[in-house]
């Protein structure tokens, strides 16, 4: 990335020594395109700096997700069909939580749904039966 940007600037100078060539010559179209070179190149390492600057913050986005995805681990206890926390509180599915490290408490099924299992994610719709 930090090529491009030395490339960027070699051409910013390389355009500065063409507008004092360009003195020398008495042609305003030629002057006119130096003009419009200098300001596309300006522009576009103006933009190439955002760039760079947005894609560091990213960097560290990830950074920061990467190292918090471990932080539950521990925290739940696996018991019969589902996690529990340490404390009894839960059920939490273990689907979610083992493919997306996600907490997502068990709803209970009530009704017809309930001879599919005793327990339903929100999240995944993974069923569970308590027995």
């Amino acid at each position: 990335m930090n090529d491009v940007i030395g490339s960027i600037g070699q051409a910013i100078g390389l355009a500065k020594r063409l507008r004092e060539i360009s003195k020398n010559i008495e042609d305003a179209e030629f002057t006119n395109v130096l003009a419009d070179l200098n300001r596309e190149l300006a522009t576009t390492k103006l933009a190439l700096a955002d760039v760079i600057e947005q894609n560091a913050q990213l960097k560290m986005e990830v950074n920061e997700l990467k190292n918090s995805q471990g932080s539950n681990i521990g925290d739940l206890e696996f018991r019969g069909f589902a996690y529990f926390k340490n404390n009894n509180d839960g059920p939490f599915c273990s689907a979610c939580y083992e493919t997306k490290n996600q907490q997502v408490r068990l709803s209970k099924t009530t009704g017809m749904r309930q001879s599919l299992g005793d327990f339903k994610c929100p999240s995944c719709n993974q069923t569970y039966s308590s027995q």
